[in-house]
């Protein structure tokens, strides 16, 4: 019996109260502590967590914390108003919300917030805000919003907004907007707009705008435009008008204007007008003009007029094709060439200044040929 007591003695002794503030039940600093211990391995439980420096297993705090920027839990940290460390490695829980000066690796949940002064890797759920004034990695939902000063790579969902400040690779969703200063790779999905400093990569959808300085590489779809200051590849629909101050490649859909400053390859419809200032190559199809300051070649259709100073192809309109120099077959109210036609013209008047080819309408003028105006027909050669 003596013996069991000396026991006893040795387990609670050997861990005293530290500072008379809690009570150790443990060997060496590992088991369970009650109350303000500065270091433990096991189970702690304390009422406000003041100056902790470290803690390996579970840590149970019920009140606001004072200030813990030193304390490297590991394991579980849980809180009814929240846990507050320095960093975390594990679970952290907290009913208001889990606050981390430096590094969190592992899952943490907050009734309100998730926040971390530095890297944020694994799963954060919170019902208002995930902030990191790092990076951020995994897997990050909030009632609000994903704020990251650094990268995003993973999956992003958020209420309003999913904001970088760095680059984003993976899939990002919010309500309103989904905002990077660096580059966005992956899927996008805004309510509002999708909008980055960088390139944009991949499927991008938004009620409003996709909007990037830099190029735009995937399928973009935005309810009103997709505006890019590079280029555009692959697919671009927008209710209202596709716009970059590149090249656009691929196939571009807006239901007022597709306008490229580079140029146009690729399949373009719009309700308006398609217009690639340096050329339009491929098909392009509106019920207002298809016009270039440089060339069109391909397939052209404008309901109002086609116009270039070269065409080469197919070019049809209700109104009117103009060209200095045409090569291919045009069929309009009016053609006009003012330089070399090579090839057919149908149309109610045909005009060329020098005509190579045929033309076919109510009056066609060739100033080259033998007569300059015909009924019907005009050949010259």
């Amino acid at each position: 019996m003596r013996k069991w007591w000396l026991v006893v003695g040795m387990v609670v002794g050997t861990a005293a109260p530290v500072g008379a503030q809690s009570l150790d039940l443990g060997v060496a600093g590992t088991g369970v502590s009650l109350g303000s211990s500065a270091r433990w391995n096991g189970l702690r439980v304390n009422w406000r967590d003041v100056g902790v420096q470290r803690v390996r297993g579970i840590n149970v705090s019920l009140w606001r914390p004072g200030g813990n920027p030193d304390f490297a839990m590991s394991g579980i940290a849980l809180g009814l108003v929240g846990p507050e460390v320095g960093t975390l490695r594990g679970l952290g829980v907290g009913l208001g919300g889990v606050v981390a000066e430096g590094r969190t690796t592992g899952i943490v949940i907050g009734g309100l917030g998730a926040v971390s002064g530095g890297d944020m890797d694994g799963l954060h759920l919170a019902g208002l805000g995930v902030v990191a004034e790092g990076r951020m990695r995994g897997l990050n939902v909030a009632g609000l919003g994903a704020v990251a000063e650094g990268g995003m790579v993973g999956l992003n969902l958020a209420g309003l907004g999913v904001v970088s400040e760095g680059s984003m690779l993976g899939v990002n969703v919010a309500g309103l907007g989904v905002v990077s200063e660096g580059g966005m790779v992956g899927l996008n999905v805004a309510g509002l707009g999708a909008v980055t400093e960088g390139n944009m990569i991949g499927l991008n959808v938004a009620g409003l705008g996709t909007v990037a300085e830099g190029n735009m590489v995937g399928v973009n779809v935005a309810g009103l435009g997709t505006v890019s200051e590079g280029d555009m590849r692959w697919i671009s629909a927008a209710g209202l008008g596709a716009v970059t101050e590149g090249r656009m490649q691929g196939l571009g859909l807006a239901g007022l204007g597709v306008v490229a400053e580079g140029g146009l390859d690729g399949i373009f419809l719009a309700g308006a007008g398609v217009v690639g200032e340096d050329h339009v190559t491929g098909a392009a199809l509106t019920l207002g003009a298809v016009e270039s300051t440089g060339r069109i070649r391909g397939i052209a259709a404008g309901g109002y007029r086609v116009r270039a100073p070269e065409l080469s192809g197919i070019m049809a309109s209700v109104i009117q094709t103009r060209a200095t120099d045409f090569n291919g077959v045009a069929v309009a109210g009016y053609n006009e060439v003012l330089g070399t036609q090579r090839g057919l013209a149908i149309g109610l008047y045909n005009r060329a200044t020098e005509l190579r080819g045929l033309q076919v309408g109510l009056l066609n003028r060739a100033d080259n040929a033998a007569v300059r105006y015909l009924p019907v027909l005009n050949f010259a050669r």
